[in-house]
């Protein structure tokens, strides 16, 4: 399978860059670059996929994203037709620094880089200062604008406050003639995961028998399907625990699962939580903070 690959144009004065983009959806193909990507979300929420990770991403968070990983946003469904998707990003090659991370004092940011090969969520404090440098970043020029790049990744290098997104970076396929293939699984699984999705269909939905399809894409993810549509579900079912007031039954409900009890063993076999747990979790750590 080979992700699309997405061009990141550069002008002459730039040796990398920032650009905000506004729309009313994120950009929802399956992609990799050469770059690094440091986005900002700034309005939107829905969920990402990186490697073979999810998470799900709402105003505020910050991913960095290594070069040539693949990756896809999607956002939630919503009818508002006011309501748009705003990120600011910054896009650099790994050899920007190349000769200046190979000093031994810049040995945490190199360090990161390497680590972002599966992606990071950078969280807390550290995400809010340097979600205020991004924005910075964009009024600065020349040297002062490599400079503060720095800062930026330092800044992230040295804390403590960020997460892997996926457990190993995916190899790239040459196969042309399987583009389109995981695009084409991951749309439709986002799209339906609140209902019962059958490995014949999801099979059909590439054109191939179950046997096949499940071979496929585990030498793709390095998962299982059922997996992947259960971390799907999880996630979503995450999403609602902390963002509304459904009832477990409610919630289970809408995130694919067919009664409560089912529900309640996934979601600790994934989380290690409870749903009752994981929500009171969330809203003490609200409650710190706000």
């Amino acid at each position: 399978m080979k992700p699309q690959l997405l061009k990141i144009p550069l002008t002459v004065d730039q040796s990398f860059r920032i650009k905000t983009d506004m729309s009313k959806k994120f950009y929802n193909q399956w992609h990799y670059h050469p770059e690094i990507e440091l986005v900002l979300i700034v309005a939107g929420s829905g969920t990402v996929l990186v490697g073979d990770g999810i998470l799900n991403i709402r105003s505020g968070d910050l991913l960095l994203i290594g070069a040539n990983l693949p990756h896809m946003f999607r956002s939630d469904v919503d009818h508002d037709e006011n309501k748009i998707t705003e990120t600011l990003t910054i896009h650099f090659l790994p050899e920007l620094f190349e000769a200046f991370l190979a000093l031994p004092e810049n040995d945490l940011i190199a360090k990161l880089l390497e680590k972002a090969s599966v992606g990071i969520s950078v969280l807390g404090e550290t995400k809010s200062e340097v979600a205020t440098l991004m924005q910075k970043i964009s009024y600065v020029y020349k040297t002062q604008r490599l400079i503060s790049l720095l800062e930026i990744l330092n800044k992230i290098a040295s804390s403590a406050e960020t997460n892997f997104i996926a457990t190993k970076s995916l190899k790239l396929y040459a196969n042309k003639q399987d583009e389109t293939r995981l695009n084409r699984i991951y749309q439709y699984t986002l799209n339906n995961f609140a209902r019962k999705i059958t490995l014949a269909e999801i099979a059909n939905v590439v054109h191939m028998v179950p046997h096949s399809f499940c071979r496929y894409f585990k030498s793709r993810t390095n998962k299982r399907y059922s997996l992947f549509l259960l971390e799907v579900r999880i996630g979503h079912a995450c999403k609602l625990l902390t963002e509304s007031d459904y009832s477990i039954a409610v919630i289970a409900y809408e995130s694919g699962f067919m009664n409560a009890s089912n529900f309640n063993r996934h979601f600790k076999l994934i989380t290690n939580k409870t749903p009752f747990e994981y929500k009171k979790q969330f809203q003490m750590a609200y409650s710190a903070v706000y």
